[in-house]
């Protein structure tokens, strides 16, 4: 099937109009009551209002240049204009026009109408947002602008200023998103909380090659477990387990028990699994683990944020009911997905004068323990990056019937990213099939010398690629902003600094949450106080810290990881034992991680009086 772009010049206003009788016949409760929450323990819609199957909405205009992602796939546009695309709809506000915001009646409505009235059903022109449950803004840069501080050159002073050309970075607090799909509760009801979580927007330049390193580290373990099955049904009733590694990453262990020559007849055991969700996909981003890929989060992100809703998450449904279907094209999603995963990574610069604490402090880090989670650096094997086309949604798929949380779970078995890697798992080494008597580590090193190479070439078919490291590409061809990368071998590795192990770590009760929160796929979720290890490259320009933003400062940030019962608890009490320069000479070095300036931007100068 192929995908359409829906170009249209009717106004948004309009489109509202075709539902007013419509709307007038389902006017929301007036009241909320207790909440009903489904089975990801995820608020319903309430019942009133939820629609499963609504009215064709007006198709949507798309803003210029739209990318059809038909035309994407048989390779009709140059690399500049898909980035470009994509940073158009990174950068400029949505409007309703463009399906910014839901109808009067729309899933979120009876919370906008408690949050604010005047903003809600009875006052369709006042304030639109809600803020406590997502839309709450119009555009990603409003979230991710900013790459911190400098002192400028010719300053005569160290007085710092905004370092500019702004964008992919992060935010400050007031920026912080605040979700909670059991908004509101009348106080006198138990368990009634203003806000469930606070997150803390990350950077995202570098986003590309985390990507990429959690792509191969998600194939690497899926391809252990399948050794195992392999191994598995060559000894029927046999248990078979292996232990699972990925670029040097330590993630428990697999089992399996096959009751015939077939692996659908293997019976998994996953208890032994650490540090990622039982279906071993490693999923780098929001700080739980919750999205799959760049574009799982950016698809959610649109709904949850804007109520900008994806034909790759509703079809051609008008689910937020505001006379509005196909709010942004699959093409488009591809668009902004390879801006956002094209920025420059961060890099390190060290201040004059501080070269001898900085490289004290790079062994310190060592020494007191961090870099057994912040891992200094990874290694992608072929850095190639796919942007994964999504499944078509069925046309009698009913919309989603839980309040808007960041994600909406699907099966395991219809998830795309789950598939797809499965996919060329499968399709690495066909020899290590083979139903001769080996163990399941043996199976894994005969899959293992072609499996990133072969997954590259299983996933060309119907998914857009793009080489990360721009071999061949010039400074002129496209945007600025993707300069410069990270060195690669001839063979197309690259040494990736990221500073973490993209492993699921316990930071203790008192950096918890009291909520799990659902992954993209069902039956998985981001347990209270399990985070990804953040990356700590360019950290020293994304202040607030953790997840939440408490820690203002790196020192805050550094004794928070002692928390009882975090994993970090050692590190963190040994950096206490430091004497204050050796800390110090420790946070001259997270200091030196930087997110860079775009090549050609220039840094403001003070005027020279010499």
């Amino acid at each position: 099937m192929k995908y359409v772009s829906h170009v249209s010049g009717v106004l948004a206003a309009a489109a509202l109009c075709s539902l007013s009788a419509y709307a007038d016949q389902h006017d929301p409760a007036t009241t909320i009551g207790p909440h009903v929450e489904g089975p990801h323990g995820v608020r319903l819609i309430n019942k009133s209002i939820y629609v499963a199957q609504p009215p064709p909405g007006t198709p949507t205009p798309q803003r210029q240049p739209s990318i059809d992602q038909d035309k994407l796939l048989a390779g009709k546009y140059p690399l500049y204009e898909v980035l470009e695309a994509g940073q158009n709809q990174f950068n400029k506000p949505f409007e309703p026009v463009n399906g910014h915001g839901e109808g009067k009646n729309g899933p979120r409505s009876l919370q906008r109408k408690y949050w604010n009235p005047r903003g809600a059903t009875f006052d369709q022109d006042a304030w639109p947002f809600l803020r406590v449950n997502g839309i709450d803004s119009q555009s990603c840069f409003e979230c991710h602008n900013t790459i911190g501080e400098a002192v400028p050159p010719g300053a005569r002073t160290t007085a710092e200023v905004r370092k500019p050309g702004a964008q992919g970075g992060p935010a400050g607090a007031a920026n912080s998103a605040f979700i909670n799909d059991q908004f509101p509760e009348y106080s006198g009801q138990p368990n009634s909380v203003p806000t469930k979580f606070v997150r803390n927007p990350p950077v995202v330049l570098g986003t590309g090659y985390t990507q990429r390193l959690a792509t191969e580290m998600s194939s690497e373990l899926q391809a252990q477990a399948q050794a195992a099955r392999i191994a598995g049904t060559a000894q029927p009733g046999t248990k078979q387990s292996i232990d699972l590694t990925s670029k040097s990453v330590d993630f428990g262990s697999f089992s399996t028990t096959c009751s015939g020559n077939a692996i659908d007849s293997c019976k998994d055991d996953t208890s032994m699994v650490s540090g990622v969700q039982g279906d071993l996909v490693v999923r780098p981003f929001q700080w739980g683990g919750i999205a799959s890929s760049v574009r799982h989060f950016a698809r959610d992100a649109l709904d949850f944020h804007f109520s900008v809703q994806a034909v790759e998450k509703v079809g051609s449904q008008d689910c937020d009911l505001d006379g509005l279907s196909d709010e942004i094209t699959v093409g488009n999603v591809s668009a902004l997905t390879a801006y956002v995963t094209m920025f420059r990574p961060p890099h390190q610069v060290i201040d004059k004068g501080k070269e001898k604490s900085v490289a004290h402090g790079r062994e310190l880090l060592d020494k007191i323990g961090c870099t057994d989670c912040h891992r200094a650096s990874m290694t992608i094997d072929e850095a190639t990056l796919t942007i994964l086309t999504p499944p078509v949604v069925p046309p009698d798929a009913p919309c989603p019937e839980e309040v808007s949380s960041l994600i909406n779970p699907v099966p395991e078995e219809q998830h795309y990213t789950h598939a797809k890697t499965s996919r060329f798992v499968a399709l690495a080494a066909p020899e290590a099939r083979s139903g001769s008597r080996r163990s399941p580590a043996e199976v894994y090193a005969a899959m293992a010398p072609d499996l990133h190479d072969q997954g590259v070439k299983a996933l060309s078919e119907a998914n857009y690629q793009i080489d990360l490291s721009l071999t061949g590409v010039e400074k002129g061809d496209v945007p600025a902003y993707v300069w410069p990368r990270l060195p690669a071998s001839a063979e197309n590795s690259v040494e990736v600094p990221l500073f973490s192990d993209l492993k699921l770590h316990f930071m203790g009760k008192m950096l918890a949450d009291d909520y799990p929160q659902p992954t993209d796929v069902e039956g998985y979720s981001a347990q209270p106080g399990y985070y990804v290890t953040r990356v700590l490259w360019g950290i020293a320009d994304t202040d607030p810290y953790l997840h939440d933003g408490r820690a203002r400062t790196l020192r805050d940030a550094i004794e928070l990881h002692g928390a009882e019962g975090s994993e970090a608890q050692g590190a963190a009490k040994q950096f206490a034992a430091l004497k204050e320069a050796d800390q110090q000479a420790l946070i001259d070095f997270l200091e030196s991680l930087r997110l860079p300036l775009a090549e050609g931007v220039a840094q403001p100068e003070y005027v020279s009086n010499q």
